[in-house]
């Protein structure tokens, strides 16, 4: 059946309000986000097919190594860099302009690196950077956590091990989910981010001072408590809100 030209322009101008409305009412579309694959998978394939979803919901920037490169083609987003040609300074770009670091494919080394604070490699260096600056790390667990066999033949000491390490960067606010459940956890992380009130006390102030800050940037919901304000006027340091959600640092 024919349509004429008013209903043609009616059907239009209704799909690209729904579509801005739906933006709106997403406040995740335009978030940064990070994907970092800096480590060995037995099944890549699964792995990138779990973090598809995050690309359609956030603006992605896919960190990788060059064993991943040959699926790069694979990798949607807004952009996909190098880890091993990022200089610091580039990284500490990103870092500082992604909300959430989501790491689909882990090792035995980011593990125990993260719950030692142990930054010898660049993966895990971008990874601490992540906590120092509050921000959320999300960790799929597959082929790190032990399964049913390694349970029954791995000498216990091995798995107490592996478990103290697991309970460390859990209370560090590491988030350590199945693949399955990824998406999802990075949806509540994002969230729990963006409702976090940082407190702001007198020795941060004095801390900035000491390093020749004029401002300090806080996320817009900050408190910052009276003593530190007046030391703020006093030392003529300026509070610098910003966005969160375009991942400014907790």
């Amino acid at each position: 059946m024919l349509v004429d030209v008013k209903t043609q322009v009616k059907l239009l101008v209704q799909q690209v309000v729904e579509a801005y409305l739906k933006e709106k009412m997403d406040p995740k579309k335009d978030t940064p986000i990070t994907i970092l694959l800096g480590y060995h998978s037995s099944d890549p394939i699964t792995v990138l097919e779990a973090v598809t979803q995050l690309v359609d919901t956030y603006n992605v920037t896919w960190l990788i190594t060059k064993e991943w490169l040959p699926l790069q083609e694979k990798m949607k987003g807004l952009s996909c860099v190098l880890l091993e040609e990022m200089s610091d300074e580039d990284l500490g770009t990103l870092i500082d302009q992604s909300s959430v670091l989501v790491i689909p494919q882990a090792s035995y080394g980011l593990l125990s690196k993260l719950a030692l604070t142990v930054d010898d490699e660049t993966a895990a260096w971008v990874a601490i950077q992540y906590q120092l600056k509050g921000k959320p790390i999300v960790i799929a667990n597959n082929g790190v956590e032990p399964n049913v066999y390694q349970q029954i033949h791995a000498p216990q000491t091995v798995q107490e091990r592996i478990q103290s390490y697991i309970r460390r960067i859990q209370m560090d606010q590491v988030k350590w989910v199945p693949l399955s459940k990824l998406v999802n956890t990075v949806d509540e992380q994002y969230a729990a981010y963006l409702d976090k009130q940082s407190l702001v006390l007198a020795k941060h102030v004095e801390r900035a001072f000491q390093e020749g800050l004029k401002e300090i940037e806080i996320p817009q919901k900050s408190r910052v408590t009276p003593s530190a304000i007046d030391l703020a006027k006093e030392l003529k340091i300026q509070f610098k809100p910003i966005d969160s959600s375009k991942g400014g640092t907790l």
